[in-house]
């Protein structure tokens, strides 16, 4: 999907907390760790919290050595051990690295190139993250394959992504490993349509449930579909749900799953201008409820991330305030979703404000971002 709202102009990372509705206590950082090499050009982190292990993935895109990296610690993200080099597989340089923790078990999966193809390599570790085993390639290598996502449960070890066909078209598609990733079944095609494009798809997996979420233009505008597996992957739903279902374009979906409630939040057009809208299902996604317009802005609001507490729901976004301003807002559900709070601003500066994450505990909302107003670290 295009973007759909201005793009920011990023010049430097800025990394910043709110716990505008917490109760109690504020919190601060501890001095930087340098987890990759200074001679490294590291981009595009990834980190998985698993009780007090912390463990980093990135790209390394330094000329001549492109490549995949992680790192561990042990004691809570207070030092790390030596980077372990995941390989490239083939030549190129290597994008959108993702990683699962799974039973002291590491899976990593990223965009690799072979014979001039994009295509989706996979790798794992047994022994939380010490060693890998020699990265292979899942995808077909015939066609070009990108923009990977991963999750695991128990033995099983889920991946999906986006590959391109005849006349530039995009379908998702989906590979699954029922031995902890030792060998995978031959990917099968979720979409198949032969007009239109999906976009980038979400997984969430947890015992026999795995949920894949994507946006999907095959019907001439953009919707946000769900279809869900109870049987380990083995079969998904014959007839996607439409989330969205409007004429308007919905893109950018996220997804959290809690039993039987399935959340999605999304970028929506149909009101005018883009939105952030909220929906949630209470039946494993068969059917969910009407959506909630959460931003409620006469300017564009994008690419949303949200987090779900008890019966509290945060989400955030990047909301354009100016031509050349944008900031990232916030905005509370007390009642799981069915109402939400005036949104707060919460980077608030004149700069370009964007790609927010969020995590959120009993206590505290944790906000992150990336800020290219002067000053900003």
């Amino acid at each position: 999907m295009e973007k759909l709202i201005p793009a920011l102009l990023i010049l430097a990372f800025s990394v910043s907390i709110s716990n505008a509705f917490a109760d109690s206590g504020s919190t601060g950082f501890t001095n930087v760790i340098g987890v990759s090499s200074p001679s490294e050009n590291a981009t595009l982190p990834q980190l998985v919290l698993s009780g007090n292990n912390v463990y980093v993935g990135w790209v390394d895109n330094t000329a001549g050595k492109f490549g995949v990296m992680f790192a561990k610690s042990n004691d809570g993200g207070s030092s790390f051990e030596k980077e372990v080099d995941l390989g490239n597989v083939n030549s190129g340089a290597p994008d959108n690295m993702k990683i699962v923790a799974s039973q002291g078990q590491i899976y990593a999966t990223w965009q690799s190139f072979l014979d001039n193809k994009s295509s989706i390599a996979f790798a794992k570790s047994n022994d939380n993250g010490t060693t890998f085993a020699p990265a292979v390639q899942i995808s077909d290598n015939s066609k070009d394959s990108a923009f990977p996502q991963i999750a695991a449960s128990d033995n099983h070890v889920y991946v999906v992504w986006l590959e391109r066909t005849t006349g530039d078209i995009t379908n998702v598609v989906f590979a699954k490993s029922d031995d902890g990733g030792t060998t995978f079944d031959t990917p099968v095609p979720i979409t198949s349509h032969p007009g239109g494009n999906t976009g980038i798809p979400k997984i969430f997996a947890y015992g026999s449930h795995v949920y894949l979420m994507w946006e999907d233009n095959g019907a001439k505008n953009f919707d946000v579909f769900l279809t869900s597996s109870n049987d380990s992957g083995n079969t998904f739903n014959s007839i996607p749900t439409n989330i969205s279902n409007n004429t308007g374009d919905s893109g950018a979906p996220q997804m959290i799953v809690n039993g039987n409630d399935v959340y999605a939040v999304w970028m929506d057009n149909s009101p005018g201008n883009f939105d952030i809208l909220f929906a949630k299902s209470t039946d494993g996604g068969s059917t969910f409820a009407k959506p909630v317009n959460v931003s409620g802005d006469v300017q564009d609001s994008g690419y949303p991330q949200f987090a779900v507490v008890g019966n509290n729901v945060y989400v955030t976004w990047t909301n354009v305030i100016t031509e050349k301003n944008y900031d990232i807002l916030l905005a509370k559900s007390s009642d799981g979703g069915q109402t939400f709070g005036t949104p707060i601003n919460v980077s608030n500066t004149p700069g370009a404000s964007g790609w927010p994450q969020i995590s959120a505990d009993t206590n505290n909302v944790y906000v992150s971002w990336v800020d290219n107003t002067p000053g900003q670290l």
